[in-house]
């Protein structure tokens, strides 16, 4: 059992409700406690409660009856049951497909980085038959337990399925607490690395109101609101910022390095179109295979190259970078080797980490 006295400094801002209160002293989300209410072993001064809502006093005394340690243990227990009686077929094909052979670019007991491959679909989903990071992660024991039981893989932000990258996934109740509000005050984010088929005139930023495009609902595009106009459900502010890297050899393809500072679905790709320019591979908005991109013709050459974060327990900040996958490599290598800006000699130094951030300084 767990319970928490209600100080007159807790109630310093006026009126307290159950669930909010219970959502700070735990450092989880209000569905968490919604479900913890909702399964009546949350109490007040000893009587069970029912209601999210309900408005504490000061003194209050709110208890949890429930065996955590018992929880966990029957939860793992649970979890390793699972993983035994999988499918067979599903544990082979993570065994020899190569999207499963993931680098760590860095692991500690709150925080997971990885460099995700391309063609691998993050979330199970009922269209979904192959395997999914979440399979991996859940092969892997990298699951959470919620304090009502329900499993959660510390996944905190998302990548399409053919862009590679970095990605950070949450091991520890701290880190999935606190990751989600470090992405909402932009503390956490990316920069990206893509191919775009026509230089940009310049660096500059993309800032619209965002949402699906009217004749294609696979797709996300800039929507027109008038001034004063109601925002439609649906649609919200994007600002992505570009900056120019390199021409390729034959002049006709940019590579270019892009900074979220919202992250909406696709908003990269959708805030290029609104310039007319469309990644290498990304059919789906416009992107169109030609003598002058070499015939390209495989995945969306795009890439989460940088991470930033404030680690949730020690609180200092932290940048990883992850390897730009094999595929664009050589693309890069093959075709981009001359004429590199600011004296590089070669591609790699063009790409220095602090380099690449320094960049974005000119928006400031």
């Amino acid at each position: 059992m767990q319970a928490f006295i209600v100080s007159n400094l807790d109630l310093k801002n006026g009126k307290l409700r159950l669930d909010s209160y219970l959502s700070a002293q735990l450092a989880c989300s209000k569905n968490q406690i919604h479900h913890l209410i909702k399964a009546q072993v949350v109490s007040i001064n000893g009587v069970p409660c029912h209601k999210n809502g309900i408005y504490l006093k000061a003194s209050d005394s709110v208890s949890i009856h429930l065996n955590t340690d018992g929880v966990d243990s029957i939860n793992a227990a649970n979890s390793t049951d699972s993983i035994h009686t999988e499918s067979k077929a599903l544990q082979a094909i993570m065994q020899h497909d190569a999207r499963f052979k993931i680098d760590i670019l860095h692991q500690d007991e709150h925080i997971l980085i990885i460099n995700k491959p391309a063609h691998l679909i993050i979330h199970k989903a009922p269209s979904v038959k192959e395997p999914t990071l979440t399979d991996w992660l859940k092969s892997q024991s990298h699951i959470l337990h919620t304090l009502s039981g329900e499993e959660r893989y510390g996944i905190v932000h998302r990548l399409d399925k053919q862009t590679s990258g970095a990605l950070a996934i949450a091991k520890s109740h701290l880190a999935y607490a606190a990751l989600p509000k470090e992405l909402k005050s932009r503390e956490m984010g990316r920069y990206y690395l893509a191919i775009i088929d026509m230089p940009l005139q310049k660096n500059q930023q993309v800032s619209c109101y965002m949402g699906r495009a009217a004749h294609n609902r696979l797709k996300m595009s800039k929507i027109h609101i008038a001034n004063n106009a109601p925002i439609p459900k649906g649609v919200r502010d994007s600002k992505s910022s570009f900056v120019k890297l390199a021409t390729s050899n034959n002049g006709a393809l940019e590579l270019i390095a892009i900074k979220l500072h919202t992250g909406r679905t696709h908003q990269i790709r959708a805030h290029l179109e609104s310039l007319s320019r469309h990644i290498l591979g990304d059919t789906l908005y416009g992107y169109k295979i030609s003598p002058k991109t070499h015939n390209y013709q495989d995945r969306i050459l795009l890439h989460a190259y940088i991470l930033y974060l404030i680690h949730p327990q020690t609180q200092q900040k932290c940048t990883f970078k992850a390897p730009i996958a094999l595929d664009m490599l050589e693309f890069i290598q093959t075709h981009f080797t001359k004429d590199l800006p600011d004296g590089c000699e070669d591609i790699m130094e063009l790409l220095e980490v602090d380099r690449i951030m320094g960049l974005f300084e000119c928006f400031s």
